[in-house]
């Protein structure tokens, strides 16, 4: 018979993960295992990945047809293939050297555009500035 100790639960309804449980399967019978090394079984690190794709704000300059007036450009931007995870949308835009309102088209797409709005014309020629976006990722197994 085996020693009820095997079985270590803690009695106040809340285990410790150095606590022992058995495990068993027809082709290895049963085995001792922690329940901190059970718990790992479900635990999937590295389940996110994130990346920055940055665009000069310059590389439009010749849509720039007045210095001095206020334009609305969108920039094209493409989320980097990355082993093992899958692009699932854009999760935030933002301008790097000027203030302005600014977000994503087609967010679920990993070839999307940033849109900068009411920006003076010379603050976009300006070689700079550019405008980023972060590009979410999940692992492939979770995907």
């Amino acid at each position: 018979m085996a020693d009820i100790k095997f079985m270590n639960l803690s009695e106040n309804g809340n285990p410790a993960t150095t606590d022992s449980v058995l495990i068993g399967n027809s082709q290895d019978g049963l085995k001792r295992t922690t329940l901190g090394t059970v718990g790992n079984m479900f635990a999937v690190h590295g389940a996110l990945h994130f990346e920055e794709v940055s665009v000069l704000t310059s590389t439009k300059a010749s849509e720039v047809t007045d210095p001095k007036v206020a334009f609305s450009i969108g920039y094209d931007i493409t989320a980097p293939a990355v082993p093992g995870y899958t692009f699932k949308c854009w999760i935030g835009s933002q301008s790097n050297g000027f203030t302005c309102g600014n977000y994503v088209i087609n967010k679920t797409n990993s070839a999307a555009q940033v849109w900068v709005a009411a920006v003076i014309g010379s603050i976009l020629t300006d070689s700079n500035n550019s405008v980023t976006a972060t590009a979410l990722y999940v692992k492939n197994e979770l995907a």
